[in-house]
Parts: C-alpha cells; sequence; structure tokens
C-alpha cells in the first residue's frame, strides 16, 4: 500500500512516499528535523539565513557573539538534517538554506514568525550594521 503525502512549496509539491514499511522512517526523519529547530541557537541562525543568498561562519560568530566551535557545532547539525547547504570558498565555510528541503513548507512560516522576536530583530541588526563594517574574519584565526 503506498500513499502520497502532498507539501506544499511555492505552488510547486513535493511528494513524500510512504509506505507501511517505511512509515517509522519518515516519523523518525519528521521528530529530527523538529529536534534540529528544538534549540534557540540554530533558531538564530536559521534567521540569520533566511535574510541572505548565504553567510560565512565567521559572519554568524561576529553577530551571535558566539565562539566558533559553537556556531559550527549547530551549522553542522542543521546540515546533517539537510536544512542547510555549504560550501568552501578558500578558508571560509559559506553556509545558506536548503530551499528545497522537503519541510521546508513548516520551516518558512516559522521563519516569519521568529522574524517578529526581539531578539531575532537584534541579531538581524547586528548583522545589518556588521555588514556596513569591513569584516575581518582572517584576523580572528590569527589571534
Amino acid at each position: 500500500m503506498r500513499m502520497y503525502v502532498l507539501y506544499k512549496n511555492n505552488s510547486t509539491f513535493h511528494d513524500i512516499f510512504i509506505t507501511k514499511h517505511n512509515n517509522l522512517k519518515t516519523l523518525e526523519a519528521h521528530a529530527q528535523f523538529h529536534k534540529a529547530l528544538a534549540e534557540p541557537v540554530r533558531l538564530r541562525i536559521l534567521a540569520l539565513l533566511a535574510t541572505k543568498e548565504s553567510l560565512c561562519v565567521c559572519d554568524l560568530v561576529s553577530v551571535l557573539k558566539l565562539s566558533q566551535s559553537t556556531v559550527s557545532r549547530h551549522l553542522a547539525y542543521l546540515k546533517n538534517q539537510g536544512i542547510v547547504d555549504s560550501w568552501r570558498e578558500g578558508t571560509w565555510m559559506h553556509y545558506s538554506l536548503d530551499k528545497h528541503h522537503t519541510a521546508s513548507e513548516v520551516l518558512v512560516p516559522s521563519l516569519e514568525f521568529l522574524a517578529k522576536l526581539d531578539q531575532v530583530k537584534h541579531d538581524r541588526f547586528a548583522l545589518q550594521n556588521y555588514e556596513n563594517a569591513p569584516r575581518h574574519c582572517h584576523l580572528s584565526k590569527k589571534l
């Protein structure tokens, strides 16, 4: 028996096939997705990534005022869940939201809600100020 669950995403539909044999696997994947969103730092990161095509780890470290290892650990968790994409440019790792994630239709309304929170507004303002100043990612690696 095969059942189709359709998720709407910007006027297109992504099919997720659920059979009686992999229903538990699908539920587990869905639970893991929500678990990834159950951490305030990860939500702050996602809210910032939602405002830009991509951000470098050093951008997030500077704006969030967290250590590089903390930010990288949370980004790795989000990447393992397929919520963000990453690529390397020289010594810098860049991240962006994976707009093709099967659960992005759940994430988009969450990000819209987060944008109204004071902490997220503060983070976005800090990012704006950070982008207006010269970036010194390479200096932090020498310290």
